[in-house]
């Protein structure tokens, strides 16, 4: 008689003992046996209620939106099922479209070669100089809206301060070449600090290892550190692209005759009202978005498959660009190109609500800051209120729709998870028309309200938070909730106890981040903002396109301010929060 194959019952065994206990911290199972309590009852009920909560507000605000615009690109005029408005709409727009893809290639592009170039500069330098230029990626992280296209008007206009006072040129700038250019220096900000993360990840083992085998700079960058780098790269080529679609102010404001497909969206609805050609235009937005999504998921999965597969020490980047021959000094004079227009954009921008200009010269004044501070003080102090609701409800709501994702594992997980993410793809007036085509009529009439307002924010923002949730929740021990579980604790108990005390490094980070994007978020909440419940950045988009570009400077001044002192707060609290303590 054969005997038993024990180390197999054992490994057969604890497979069904780590299902079993998957399946109890899903159903709510106890590790005891007995009836259960009215507060055991109480406490299911309550998970099944929040759980169901979750779930039906990301359908209702994420897939239901989505769902109206396109059945309403399909509506005819009678009400009646129609391809004619594509056709028509392709006829009268194609050459916007064409104009938008030909933008989106250029400035992502021209982007990458930025960004990849700034986060180079910023892992290789030491002392100030790179504090500096973390300093300035900070600062443009945290800018509104329109801000490039002010300080490019200023700079670079007909009376510009370097065209015109400077070279004594009078020059056009409203055409493509000052879109792409603005979109080029816009977007980088955030991919340089992407890229910088990857770049502190890359195994430094293989950088000595390659140095002590006789392996030059330059081909340390070029066989190392690059190839590492690829597919980080090639995620901020398909971000800035996506974003470049979707900017609607760039061509606006000096785009002139130049149209795109965010801009004839804007002046669809703006102007003429016409929902179904708008529709029509998100559409074109639309389906190249969720192609790229998928795309982006990829790309972002060999990343971080790349980073994690190298065991040595990660350090700082221990590399000269200096020494890497013709194409470390391509990079430093890119990174310096870049950085030196930020400097003076913001110079500009800090300077222009303080100088008013005269026959006789510019001389320093006060008068637009006091019409500022009797004028616009409620509508600032609106966007505050605006922002920090946000920061609390959509960072609370991303733990726990990260804590039943990964810990739980709710059935369909994937199908919620890539629904999520998705508005982080989406262009912002795509995702705005959405919502007023979605709560426009009962029993969800939600429009001209602040609610409509906040949910826009708050779910546009959530992909980011819901994967800083995800990545801290890895960290805390699942012994920890089955612990509770064995004590007789319930789900809620769970939650209470263990997620939120452990996730509380994400909850810090989530609302900085929710708080910045919500005072500097426009093209998600263009349509839906009401004429008297304006917003901060609003009003700015309203001084640049008028033409009042000191008010418009002051305002992006304050924004600005208030942002970084709020983020301030947030990494006092959280250097705080770090130190030990020692009874």
């Amino acid at each position: 008689m054969n005997k038993p194959n024990k180390p197999f019952e054992k490994k057969t065994n604890g497979l069904k003992r780590e299902r079993a206990s998957s399946d109890a911290l899903f159903f709510g199972k106890r590790s005891f046996s007995g009836p259960f309590s009215g507060r055991e009852l109480a406490g299911y009920a309550v998970d099944r209620l929040l759980l169901a909560v979750i779930l039906g507000s990301v359908c209702l605000f994420v897939l239901y939106p989505l769902l109206c615009i396109a059945f309403r690109s399909f509506n005819g005029k009678d009400g009646t099922f129609t391809l004619a408005n594509y056709g028509e709409t392709w006829a009268q727009y194609g050459t916007s479209l064409w104009n938008s893809i030909f933008v989106g290639v250029l400035s992502a592009f021209f982007c990458t070669i930025f960004s990849v170039s700034a986060a180079l500069v910023v892992s290789t330098r030491r002392g100030w100089m790179k504090l500096l230029c973390m300093g300035i990626l900070l600062v443009t992280m945290v800018s509104p809206p329109f801000v490039a296209s002010l300080a490019y008007i200023q700079l670079y206009g007909r009376r510009g301060w370097i065209t015109h006072g400077l070279l004594g040129l009078s020059w056009n700038p409203y055409n493509k070449w000052g879109v792409i250019l603005m979109q080029s220096v816009s977007f980088v900000p955030m991919n340089a600090l992407f890229l910088n993360g990857i770049l502190a990840k890359i195994d430094g083992d293989s950088i000595k290892a390659a140095r002590d085998l006789g392996a030059s700079p330059a081909s340390i960058l070029r066989d190392i550190v690059l190839p590492q780098m690829k597919p980080g790269i090639l995620v901020c080529l398909l971000l800035s692209f996506i974003r470049s679609l979707a900017d609607y102010g760039t061509p606006v404001i000096i785009g002139g005759r130049f149209s795109t497909i965010a801009s004839d969206i804007y002046y669809q609805l703006t102007g003429y009202a016409n929902l179904e050609k708008a529709s029509v235009l998100n559409m074109f937005l639309l389906l190249p978005s969720i192609g790229a999504f998928f795309l982006y998921r990829r790309l972002l999965r060999q990343s971080d498959a790349l980073v994690q597969s190298s065991r040595g020490k990660q350090e700082q980047l221990q590399l000269r660009l200096g020494k890497c021959g013709l194409l470390g000094g391509l990079i430093g004079l890119a990174s310096g190109l870049f950085f030196v227009m930020m400097i003076l954009q913001y110079a500009c921008i800090f300077s222009t609500g303080f100088i008013k200009v005269s026959k006789t010269g510019n001389r320093f004044t006060l008068q637009y800051l006091r019409q500022l501070l009797k004028t616009d003080l409620n509508t600032m102090g609106r966007s505050v209120l605006y922002a920090l609701i946000v920061s609390l409800v959509g960072t609370l709501f991303a733990m726990i729709f990260s804590y039943y994702m990964e810990r739980r594992k709710v059935p369909l997980r994937q199908g919620f998870d890539c629904l999520v993410t998705l508005p982080y793809m989406l262009p912002g007036t795509c995702f705005g028309i959405g919502y007023i085509l979605a709560f426009n009529h009962p029993p969800l009439k939600l429009t001209g309200t602040a609610l409509i307002v906040l949910a826009n924010m708050l779910f546009k923002q959530l992909p980011t938070c819901t994967k800083i949730c995800s990545a801290t929740l890895k960290q805390v021990p699942l012994a920890q909730e089955r612990a509770v579980h064995d004590l007789g604790g319930g789900q809620m108990a769970v939650l209470r106890d263990v997620i939120l005390p452990g996730l509380r490094p994400a909850f810090l980070s989530c609302f900085s981040y929710n708080f910045s994007s919500s005072m500097t978020t426009a093209g998600a909440i263009l349509f839906l903002i009401d004429p008297a419940r304006k917003l901060a950045v609003f009003k700015l988009f309203d001084a640049v396109y008028t033409g009042d570009y000191a008010v418009a400077s002051l305002i992006a001044t304050l924004i600005i301010l208030i942002v970084l002192a709020v983020e301030a707060l947030v990494y006092w609290i959280t250097g705080k929060a770090a130190k030990p303590r020692v009874s």
